[in-house]
């Protein structure tokens, strides 16, 4: 039985889940700088403690919106492939135990996003979680594009 933990958030009327071995930090929202010609998915750039960061609209990216800013909305910075991203979400929820064994693959007709980045769908006490790979959110042209400013 192997029980990883999970950082929960939302998107629109749905939760997600991403390993927490990803994380960085979790941070309020703070002014973005747009960049010319990024891919719409890019909301552009931040500067953490002198590190330039790039910014994407989760939303925009698994294709269900774009987000809405409240006193809620927050920004995740990921690790990826020793690179940090930041991801806007709707709101942060809570750091959880998922037994690897409660996450099934998910139903195509329950995801109206790309199922590439979507490990599967983690049954909990708080009802069905969306468990996001992170490693698969972005194909290697994208990481290029998200990187290449």
């Amino acid at each position: 039985m192997a029980v990883q933990q999970y950082v929960s958030f939302n998107l629109a009327a749905e939760k997600y889940a991403v390993d927490i071995m990803y994380i960085e930090e979790i941070i309020r929202m703070m002014e973005i700088t747009p960049v010319p010609r990024a891919p719409e998915f890019i909301e552009g750039i931040i500067n953490i403690r002198g590190k330039v960061i790039p910014v994407v609209d989760l939303k925009k990216k698994l294709n269900i919106g774009s987000f809405s800013l409240d006193n809620s909305t927050r920004i995740i910075i990921v690790n990826i492939r020793n690179k940090k991203v930041g991801f806007i979400v709707d709101s942060v929820n809570e750091v959880m135990r998922i037994d690897e064994n409660l996450i099934d693959e998910a139903p195509a007709v329950t995801l109206s996003m790309d199922r590439s980045y979507v490990k599967g769908v983690a049954k909990t006490n708080q009802g069905l979680i969306i468990v996001i790979d992170i490693d698969k959110v972005f194909s290697s042209g994208e990481e290029n594009q998200l990187y290449g400013f």
